[in-house]
């Protein structure tokens, strides 16, 4: 007969051993998926924040338009009440002196 007690030793250090893999291996799993969440949040945090300074820009950006259509457009009104104000006030010497000359009339030969 062989010697059992280095056999029984030989197996209960193995049970052991797998006792200890099982129970370690799910807490390093559990550590790594923490750790690729706090990645992903981490990622998604940073994205929402470029997608938020994204809009702010366009909206500036928006708003710098408008304000430029809104001079322009505040320009051509000045320009048309001018325009309008001098062509309906018969009173005034600018609208007596736009009539159009017209050159005496050469016959044809």
């Amino acid at each position: 007969m062989r010697d059992w007690i280095s056999d029984v030793l030989l197996f209960s250090a193995g049970i052991a051993g797998g006792v200890l893999i099982s129970s370690i291996i799910p807490s390093l799993r559990a550590d790594k998926r923490h750790r690729t969440t706090k990645l992903v949040n981490a990622r998604e945090r940073i994205l929402a924040d470029i997608k938020e300074q994204h809009d702010k820009e366009i909206l500036l950006e928006a708003f710098r338009t408008a304000e430029d259509i809104r001079g322009e457009l505040d320009k051509s009104l000045q320009t048309l009440r001018k325009t309008l104000t001098t062509v309906l006030d018969p009173n005034t010497e600018q609208s007596k002196h736009r009539g159009v000359r017209l050159s005496k009339r050469i016959e044809p030969n």
